[in-house]
């Protein structure tokens, strides 16, 4: 293995999709994904789609853990309670099914190419397989780049949760230079990933979050501007080809 160039800043699950996730000390990383990341999902009954922020902004406003799913208004519920379908559909303002991974299917989610602009056409955008994910298994985001933005554009708050990562790796290197590993490997405590490309990026940066996370437009044109390579990318999608677990702290080397 290559030596070392930067740790494991953070790591992350979100137990529903588009829901307010939380930061784990360990995860485990087997092919398909990080396990307990992205395992449920709001379904729309009426139309079947994958329900995501990148439409329904409201999503962001609540929490999972891997047991129970919090609500805007502070009420708590199990995500296996049998009131959580109504519950979650007299907030949404749709009926909707909390529905877990073994449902998942051939389903599609909704977004648009127009980011900054909620009332642009939205298209429909399949989800992998059997899969909640956008895209891909595992998406990393480097400090690096999140500071080499924020100091290029104070104006603008660049959170990492704006982002909702996997992995956060601290690496000494000048912002989005992480684009050069795609085609490569990097290991990340006892996983090895596949760097397959870029993350594209859509409205999800931009919503507003609890904890003063403010709605933030801006940042996409931004990114556009600050990434040449990439415009509109930041961070990276990876799949896994070695499993096993990634922990705070852990080593990151480039095989």
């Amino acid at each position: 293995m290559s030596s070392p160039i930067g740790s494991v800043a953070a790591c992350w699950r979100y137990p529903v999709k588009s829901l307010q996730g939380f930061p784990a000390a360990r995860v485990s990383i087997e092919a398909p994904g990080v396990r307990g990341d992205r395992e449920h999902a709001v379904i729309d009954t009426e139309t079947g789609h994958l329900l995501s922020a990148k439409r329904l902004a409201a999503l962001l406003q609540g929490s999972a853990t891997d047991e129970r799913v919090t609500f805007p208004d502070g009420q708590v519920l199990l995500l296996d309670d049998p009131a959580v379908d109504e519950v979650l559909g007299s907030w949404l303002g749709r009926p909707v099914h909390l529905a877990s991974l073994d449902e998942a299917g051939e389903r599609s989610y909704e977004m648009t190419f127009d980011p900054p602009d909620d009332t642009a056409e939205y298209y429909e955008i399949p989800a992998p397989p059997g899969s909640f994910l956008d895209l891909a298994p595992v998406h990393v985001v480097t400090l690096a780049t999140l500071a080499g933005c924020a100091a290029a554009r104070p104006d603008l708050d660049w959170d990492v949760r704006r982002f909702r990562p996997n992995l956060v790796l601290d690496v000494d290197l000048p912002p989005f230079a992480e684009q050069e590993w795609v085609g490569r490997r990097l290991a990340v405590g006892g996983v090895t990933l596949s760097v397959d490309s870029p993350t594209v990026r859509c409205a999800m940066p931009l919503r507003a979050q609890p904890g003063g996370i403010e709605r933030e437009p801006g940042l996409f044109k931004a990114m556009g501007e600050l990434n040449e390579s990439f415009p509109n990318h930041l961070g990276l999608y990876c799949s896994v080809a070695e499993p096993g677990d990634v922990a705070t702290g852990d080593p990151v080397a480039l095989t």
